[in-house]
């Protein structure tokens, strides 16, 4: 069975079980299915069949979904493209992977008008629905009247075929396009299902977007195995959030922190029943532990988080119950990959020591689009190298110490920017850090530290110092501390620390 079977047999089991709501439309596994398979022979006239790209720059849509079951059972392969970049990286990224098809939203618009001229190899462009301003056809009009019988591929869909090329967001150079196969998916969704219990009565509200790894595998896909039900819509008001979360009696969503955070900050916060929340789960970035406990305690919100990249899917879990206990790590690795902290010498680190992760397991990507030099860079000895430092407790729980590039060398000794940062969030009035190497003459890098403190406090760069003391070593303390109203972020939320360290001054 491939992917894209999945909406076939909840239509055959339990066609009038609810498979989506967006907005005012709603869906039964019966209508879905029959809209999976009138995109498939959409996509099919259009010439796209076994590895064939068919990229797509939309928003949170049922349409984003349709496409993704229909190549699922075509055999081609779909491609989410982040709308939000710049023209010059969307380029990049077209001109990568050569789709024959591109679906966009009316947002992105204007970006792809731009992009046109630099596409020989996309033959046709569809817009999503019918926005009467842009001349495309609609992919949607163009199914409608379509057969909804079962589309029959041009040969047999193997669980190890390519389904999606995520393109990882680039921060360290041009995006590579991570190529993820059905196979990744479904453990993907067994481990959603083996670690968090998610099963037909699931209610997900899809509202990170879906053109990132972490929502489609996370919110959607393992939803649509169990057999639940999903709720989409995009993040533009957390006050609507709140309201949807409650008036859907939604039970499990998956979002970024920097979301998590803005959703407090609401007067519905304080008055709203979430009583119906099973879990929230985070991803993309760092959950500051303060975040964990304020859900925790005023909403009896377990709010936990794990681990993965667009390479591998999700690598581990914190279990619900130790959520609070061992609040900062990331948990133990899921039932069906492997895990391994390497020192420099590629031997197996001990317990406490800091070293590089290595994993293997059947959520591991196939490999870097056109790139077989990184490839096989990334997965030499058999194990994906995720170039991220971690280290285990005595129980076994992962903490993740931050990026091999992204350590700090101040006079000989290594400094891991997320163990200072951890730091400086235990102090009550910081609620959020971020450490950088700052240039000094003497020791070539000191740490420096940019702080957002707690709404409405005042706290000195004096004090954020003193608060350190006895912490952590006295030289991975900052020399210099820098407050800010807000962070930089990329759009999975991740604090882009290039752009800080560009503000910095040098020491001398």
């Amino acid at each position: 069975m491939n992917i894209g079977q999945w909406t076939l047999k909840r239509a055959l089991t339990y066609p009038e079980r609810p498979f989506l709501k967006e907005g005012s439309r709603e869906f039964d596994n019966r209508t879905f299915n029959d809209r999976v398979n009138r995109m498939a022979h959409a996509l099919h006239g259009l010439g796209c069949t076994t590895g064939q790209r068919v990229a797509v720059m939309m928003v949170n849509s049922s349409e984003f979904l349709e496409i993704l079951f229909a190549c699922s059972k075509l055999g081609a392969i779909m491609v989410p493209v982040n709308g939000r970049l710049a023209v010059p990286e969307l380029v990049y990224i077209l001109s990568d992977c050569t789709p024959r098809v591109l679906v966009y939203s009316s947002d992105y618009a204007e970006k792809v008008e731009r992009i046109k001229p630099t596409q020989p190899s996309i033959q046709h462009y569809l817009k999503h629905r019918g926005d009467e301003l842009l001349d495309d056809p609609s992919i949607t009009d163009s199914a409608a009247s379509l057969p909804t019988q079962e589309p029959v591929p041009e040969g047999e869909i193997e669980f190890t075929h390519p389904l999606i090329i995520m393109y990882t967001s680039g921060t360290t150079g041009h995006p590579k396009g991570a190529v993820l196969s059905h196979e990744n998916l479904l453990f993907e969704a067994v481990h959603s299902i083996l670690g968090y219990g998610i099963n037909e009565t699931t209610s997900s509200l899809v509202v990170a977007p879906l053109f990132h790894i972490g929502a489609l595998a996370a919110s959607a896909t393992p939803i649509i195995y169990a057999g639940g039900c999903l709720v989409l819509t995009s993040f533009y008001s957390s006050s609507e959030i709140i309201h949807l979360i409650s008036r859907e009696r939604v039970n499990y969503m998956f979002a970024v922190p920097a979301m998590y955070e803005m959703m407090t900050r609401t007067p519905e916060w304080g008055r709203t029943d979430l009583s119906h929340v099973h879990f929230f789960i985070a991803g993309g970035a760092p959950l500051p532990i303060s975040l964990i406990r304020k859900y925790q305690e005023e909403k009896k919100i377990r709010l936990v988080q794990g681990y993965g990249m667009t390479e591998t899917l999700r690598l581990t879990a914190l279990d619900l119950e130790d959520s609070i206990r061992k609040a900062g790590s990331v948990g133990k690795e899921v039932f069906h990959v492997f895990l391994r902290i390497v020192n420099d010498a590629g031997e197996d680190a001990r317990q406490g020591e800091v070293g590089e992760i290595l994993v293997k397991g059947p959520t591991v990507f196939l490999g870097y689009w056109n790139r077989r030099r990184e490839t096989e860079e990334a997965m030499r000895g058999g194990w994906f190298h995720t170039g991220d430092l971690g280290r285990r407790d005595e129980e076994g729980f992962l903490y993740i110490v931050g990026r091999k590039v992204d350590m700090i060398i101040s006079s000989g000794e290594n400094i891991y920017s997320a163990e200072v940062e951890r730091a400086i969030e235990s102090i009550p009035q910081v609620k959020e850090a971020a450490a950088v190497g700052m240039p000094d003459r003497k020791r070539g890098e000191v740490v420096a530290a940019f702080v957002l403190p707690n709404e409405g406090v005042n706290i000195t760069e004096d004090e954020v110092i003193e608060g350190l003391q006895g912490r952590i070593a006295s030289f991975k303390i900052p020399k210099r501390v820098f407050f800010v109203k807000e962070f930089p972020r990329n759009s999975a939320g991740k604090i882009l620390k290039k752009e800080l360290e560009a503000q910095l001054p040098s020491l001398s």
